[in-house]
């Protein structure tokens, strides 16, 4: 499943996502030690693993940010994303 999720310049929401996908235990890929909540989403592809293996890929271009993964994973993010 893939979810439109905020315009770029739209950092309330982009934080919000980072503590959503902490919520639901991913972890960013690219350095495992940092916590969702600690990392910053430039412009390119970030990827996302749960401690269960699913992956989760956060693309930020010039106008969005966008999210995709498994339906139930991307569903679980965008409900700790709507509280």
């Amino acid at each position: 499943m893939r979810v439109d999720i905020c315009e770029r310049e739209d950092e309330g929401t982009t934080d919000a996502l980072l503590a959503a996908l902490a919520a639901v235990g991913a972890r960013y890929a690219g350095d495992e030690s940092l916590d969702s909540s600690e990392c910053s989403l430039g412009v390119g592809l970030h990827r996302f693993r749960t401690a269960g293996g699913e992956q989760l890929t956060v693309y930020v271009d010039a106008w969005g940010v966008d999210l995709e993964g498994p339906d139930a994973l991307v569903q679980r993010v965008m409900e700790h994303l709507a509280d």
